[in-house]
């Protein structure tokens, strides 16, 4: 008896780590050839890529099938972000997610569609119950699209183990990937810590190309602490987009110092983007460059190896070799190679002059008529700032230290007229325009909360949304048509909520903000009478509201 009850404990175990053991088979999820424009843990604008991108040839409308049996557990609907989204467990305890997709299933739609009728909402989030929706291995579940927060058609895709929600590789799962491609190495910098701030020397070094394979340096001359960081890409052979890598391992004389691999990431990483990515080289230059250490913090999931936060000391009088390998996860490798010499070599030291803003404590720097609040653990590490105003703008800078949380600025009203209390909010100014930040009346001050330095002053918004119909005039009859079509904007502030109805029937309208169009499926809902009276209500971020009204005239097939 005890040897069945250490077999299930073991078994339990197992069945939990399925995905690291490969022993998953998967269907496709699309029917085209797999080509990818994202990877797994490949550094964005703001997060690690938590999944992967696969192209869909510029198009949209293809079918998505579920890799595997399991459970609808999550369906979710949003303008921004992931857009049309699914969420199916596994009884391998994973779950896949099908990101940016133009609709859902039959049944999944019709569910939904229910669901936002009820809620009177094109936003939503439902969490179906185990057994309510259950899904067979390449059942179509959606089709995809460009719904969301996506910059052309594409399925996101993720897998994620069940109960921790941890995103783990999904190439880990023996997806059709065709591969052949080295990995390439770009640019190389050597980074000196300085001795005054939580900042880095940097420092570009040459690259030379031995062969298809293995780069290599002229002999370095340095002494000192010292890490290394590379911008680097990855291709598949059916693709052309510069992804991210899998693996790099960094070896000094033999020895291991560093050990990347993208296998799993937690979420909370992608918040500490800054501190695997040079912070000034990306906000100054739009340079993504990793480094392959770090300082103060614990490991990131994927820092598998770390020895002395990946620093090296170079001493006097001695020689080094440091290897480097990256590879993709096919198994493609590149090399480089660096030879150091121990000389003696200067540094400069990093002199800024300003405030010093320690992450531990909070800080309140008032002046005239404004405010800037650093509540604790706004940085990582210390930030050394200069903040000033003038009559309409203050001024936060410089922009060298990555965010940890947001930070709030304050203004105090001084204006009276309640119309342009509601209209007026704060700026953040740029060689261009003034771009809009999200504001609240709070005792007497308007505040926003930003990640960001620069120069931010007061605006308003007084012009309504603009709604423009863009397949169908005043008094047409539109029976042949299939959709309603209409173009909202606005110049400023940009749409915050919109509501329309049909003869005093509220209907979904689904949103592309992209495209700025609303769009209104007529097999919605039947209508008896012929003549139609629609409305449609548009509010922009600070209030301003525009109506549109018109009669049209549609006959319904009743039977």
């Amino acid at each position: 008896m005890k040897n069945k009850i250490i077999c299930l404990v073991i078994f339990t175990n197992m069945a939990s780590l399925l995905w690291s053991q490969k022993k998953t088979v998967w269907i496709p999820t699309l029917e085209i050839p797999f080509s990818l424009s994202g990877t797994f843990g490949e550094p964005r604008s703001s997060h690690f890529h938590l999944g992967i991108d696969i192209k869909t040839q510029g198009k949209e409308g293809w079918k998505v099938k579920s890799v595997a049996a399991g459970h609808l557990s999550r369906v979710r609907v949003s303008v921004g972000g992931y857009g049309k989204t699914v969420y199916i467990d596994h009884p391998d305890q994973t779950t896949s997610v099908y990101a940016h997709l133009k609709k859902f299933s039959p049944k999944i739609e019709a569910y939904i569609k229910s669901k936002q009728y009820e809620k009177e909402s094109y936003t939503l989030q439902k969490f179906p119950k185990k057994g309510e929706f259950n899904i067979s291995a390449g059942e179509v579940i959606g089709y995809s699209g460009n719904t969301g927060n996506s910059s052309g058609p594409h399925l996101h895709f993720e897998i994620r183990d069940t109960k921790s929600q941890k995103p783990l590789n999904p190439l880990i799962f023996g997806l059709p990937i065709k591969d052949s491609q080295r990995p390439q190495i770009q640019k190389l910098f050597l980074y000196y810590p300085d001795k005054n701030s939580s900042l880095v020397h940097s420092e570009p070094v040459s690259l030379q190309k031995v062969n298809d394979s293995t780069y290599h340096t002229s002999i370095i001359k340095s002494s000192g602490k010292m890490g290394l960081g590379l911008q680097m890409f990855d291709r598949q052979d059916l693709s052309y987009s510069k992804n991210g890598i899998y693996k790099a391992q960094l070896d000094i004389n033999g020895k291991n110092i560093v050990l990347f691999e993208f296998d799993k990431l937690d979420y909370s990483d992608s918040k500490k983007l800054f501190i695997n990515v040079d912070y000034i080289k990306y906000k100054e230059e739009k340079n993504t460059i990793q480094k392959l250490f770090f300082q103060n913090h614990e490991p990131l999931t994927f820092m598998k190896s770390m020895k002395a936060n990946g620093l090296f000391n170079i001493e006097l009088g001695k020689s080094y070799q440091v290897s480097l390998v990256i590879k993709d996860f096919s198994g493609n490798s590149s090399y480089l190679v660096i030879y150091i010499e121990g000389e003696k070599k200067e540094i400069p030291n990093i002199n800024l002059d300003g405030k010093l803003i320690e992450p531990q404590l909070d800080y309140s720097l008032t002046m005239n008529d404004k405010k800037v609040f650093f509540g604790k653990n706004t940085f990582f590490e210390n930030a050394i700032l200069q903040v000033y105003e003038t009559k309409s703008t203050i001024s936060i800078g410089p922009n060298l230290f990555p965010f940890n949380n947001p930070y709030e600025i304050s203004f105090k009203v001084n204006e009276k007229d309640t119309l342009k209390l509601r209209q007026t909010f704060i700026a953040k100014k740029t060689k261009k325009k003034l771009s809009f930040l999200p504001t609240t009346f709070d005792k007497g001050h308007w505040k926003t909360k930003v990640k960001d330095m620069g120069d931010f002053t007061m605006a308003r918004d007084s012009i309504d949304p603009k709604i423009s119909p863009t397949n169908f005039k005043a008094n047409q009859w539109l029976s042949k048509l299939k959709y309603l079509k209409i173009k909202i904007s606005d110049d400023f502030s940009g749409i915050k909520s919109y509501r329309g109805s049909i003869n005093g029937e509220w209907v979904l309208f689904e949103y592309e903000p992209k495209r700025e169009l609303l769009t209104y499926d007529f097999s919605d809902k039947i209508f008896e009478l012929a003549k139609h009276e629609l409305k449609l209500e548009v509010v922009d971020y600070v209030g301003n509201k525009a109506v549109y009204e018109t009669t049209f005239f549609r006959k319904y097939n009743l039977n």
